[in-house]
């Protein structure tokens, strides 16, 4: 991939938060930081974390982790490299029915060059989606407003519902 339409931590970082947003049931999120680069994992030493004075080298450099309880008590945790995982498996990754339709979009997203890219902003729910591809590698809970499609929610039987009576409020349940 050229430099150009290269994925920053910002963006992944980004796309972490939406995640988060429409996942309320995950508990005790902790953010912290990693090394990225050739090497980094030497830079560790024995512990779990990076030591705060360490002196990265050339080609290395900071990025943003997160760590969070499921539902289960199991500890889970996303970086800006498992973020980009699941994106991979959304951008090249053979989808078909809603789940392709679904993708679409973040297919667009992926294919702008970096600077139009960083202007645009994916839904909660695409964000939502590229996250659960990283972690779970499918799909394994659909946000609220995922089945909201050209600008009104998706229903398959609306030329057999009863019309809407404007005297009684907003219509037909959907």
């Amino acid at each position: 991939m050229s430099g150009e339409h290269l994925i920053t931590d910002d963006e992944t970082r980004r796309i972490a938060e939406g995640f988060l947003s429409v996942s309320p049931w995950l508990g005790d999120i902790e953010w912290g930081r990693t090394v990225l680069g050739p090497n980094a994992g030497y830079l560790k030493g024995w512990g779990p974390d990076f030591p705060e004075d360490v002196e990265l080298q050339e080609g290395q450099r900071w990025s943003w982790t997160v760590s969070f309880t499921d539902p289960v008590g199991d500890r889970e945790g996303l970086s800006h490299t498992k973020v980009l995982e699941g994106l991979t498996r959304i951008v090249y990754g053979e989808h078909s029915g809603p789940d392709g339709w679904t993708y679409l979009v973040i297919r667009q997203w992926f294919t702008e060059p970096s600077q139009g890219r960083q202007a645009l902003t994916l839904s909660t729910t695409h964000q939502s989606l590229i996250c659960q591809q990283a972690l779970y590698n499918k799909i394994v809970f659909r946000t609220p407003d995922e089945e909201v499609m050209f600008g009104k929610k998706m229903d398959f039987f609306e030329e057999q519902r009863p019309p809407a009576d404007p005297t009684m409020g907003s219509g037909a349940p959907r």
